[in-house]
């Protein structure tokens, strides 16, 4: 008898839980799904508190933001990448580490890399996100640049992904950059490029786009640079955890498809490219 009452009670939290589970997986989706169509923030219509005046330079110098963590790939990509960043020129890499810790093995990657960098980190996930697994490591990244970059520095902001896969002609397209400019991904988004297709006069008049193509700019992280006076122009401007994150972040840069430069609709030069996790034995 007591054995069929605890059995009761067992099952009876087994499907509370598993309840309160689908609830969770329900209201996620609904939000997911249900999402209107993005505008451009209110107070886009009015002018930042102030303009930056650029001092300009013969070259722009690009400030490369990456989050990175903990994985068997993790020093081959990151040693991949760096061969690349090695051809840029005026480059500053700015990685951040998903660990409570500076750990010894990025640590020492980047004394060896021959390249400029900052070595930041902090832990992703506390308090908990929904969406995006790299959240804190990016807002820190961000940080950074305002806090020690000038607002009238020639400067350009551009996220790079450890695991993609970087052509050095789109560190051209990059430096490029007047205020915020796009361009195209391959491999991302369940299909095999994303983003402007036609451009005409420095605007994107065809874009491509499978999943959620109502974004504010249906775009990857790797499919768009910005100036670093937009950070300082709008210093209200962040990310968050949302599932469109890219889309609402430049939304609050005041960043549309109507004003966002689009100079090269042809060319794919940057892939969101996975390397397969190796089983391997301790």
């Amino acid at each position: 008898m007591q054995y069929h009452k605890v059995k009761r009670w067992f099952l009876a939290i087994a499907l509370i839980v598993f309840g309160l589970f689908l609830c969770q997986t329900f209201f996620t989706l609904y939000h997911f799904y249900t999402t209107k169509p993005q505008k451009a923030k209110a107070y886009c219509n009015t002018k930042p508190p102030f303009q930056v005046e650029t001092i300009k330079e013969d070259m722009p110098i690009i400030y490369g933001l990456t989050s990175t963590y903990k994985r068997y790939l993790q020093l081959p990509e990151l040693t991949r990448l760096s061969q690349t960043l090695l051809h840029i020129p005026k480059f500053h890499w700015i990685l951040t580490e998903d660990s409570y810790q500076k750990t010894k093995t990025v640590t020492k990657f980047l004394q060896k890399s021959g390249l400029n960098y900052t070595h930041l980190n902090t832990k992703n996930n506390i308090p908990p996100t929904k969406f995006i697994k790299d959240y804190n490591t990016r807002r820190m990244g961000l940080n950074w640049i305002r806090e020690n970059v000038p607002p009238t520095k020639d400067a350009i902001v551009y996220f790079i992904d450890d695991d993609n896969t970087y052509s050095l002609k789109l560190f051209d397209e990059i430096r490029a950059t007047k205020r915020a400019a796009v361009w195209q991904v391959g491999l991302v988004g369940g299909i095999l490029n994303e983003g402007p297709v036609r451009c005409e006069n420095g605007m994107a008049l065809e874009w491509k786009a499978y999943w959620w193509p109502d974004r504010l700019i249906p775009i990857d992280m790797a499919g768009f640079a910005l100036h670093v006076k937009l950070l300082f122009e709008r210093p209200e401007a962040e990310f968050r955890d949302l599932p469109d994150m890219e889309s609402d972040f430049l939304s609050s840069l005041c960043v549309t498809r109507d004003n966002i430069e689009a100079n090269n609709c042809n060319d794919v030069l940057v892939w969101h490219t996975q390397t397969k996790t190796p089983e391997v034995e301790e």
